[in-house]
């Protein structure tokens, strides 16, 4: 019998395949124990319904961008370029999540009852992380900036078709938003 964690694994990976190709509404219990290869009370052990794995899905996504993400705005080097790049990760990672699935909007609109909570201390940290990295390239109204720039890239990530079209829109909102308010 395989560790406690591999059982987690095997179960939440069987859910996200499931989730993403039939939708939260149209995968069951019973079927994500029987692809995960666990009986129906093995799964109940680990997860008490539906919503818990939904949970444990987004924590599981969540942690994937804030170790992408997160570490760009930490690194050495243009803040500008950072900053760019991190913005553009995070509405890459959004868009290819949802291209996964013909039930992103049910998804998505299940994030916004069940997990919104996450999503939303997600982009506090980023927000923070953002703020931080213009304080400390010399940004003299950088909460303020940072407001700004997270709300324009939040529609360039709603409206983007792709994400090739994430990047240029992109550098050029941080390029005209930040480069003017940063020390020469």
């Amino acid at each position: 019998m395989p560790p406690a964690a591999d059982r987690r694994d095997a179960i939440l990976a069987a859910a996200r395949t499931l989730i993403l190709r039939h939708g939260l509404r149209g995968t069951s219990m019973e079927a994500i124990a029987r692809a995960a290869g666990v009986a129906k009370p093995t799964l109940y052990a680990y997860f008490s319904d539906k919503r818990v794995i939904f949970q444990a899905l987004v924590d599981a996504v969540l942690a994937e961008w804030r170790s992408q993400i997160l570490p760009i705005l930490a690194a050495d080097g243009d803040v500008v370029e950072r900053i760019n790049r991190a913005l553009v990760e995070k509405h890459r990672a959004v868009m290819t999540l949802l291209a996964e699935t013909a039930h992103a909007d049910e998804l998505w609109g299940e994030h916004d009852r069940s997990a919104v909570q996450q999503f939303a201390e997600f982009d506090q940290e980023l927000a923070t992380a953002v703020e931080a990295a213009l304080i400390a390239a010399g940004a003299a109204r950088a909460r303020l900036l940072t407001q700004v720039l997270l709300a324009a890239s939040a529609g360039i990530g709603r409206k983007a078709k792709s994400p090739a079209e994430l990047g240029p829109a992109m550098r050029l909102v941080t390029e005209r938003l930040l480069r003017p308010d940063l020390p020469p």
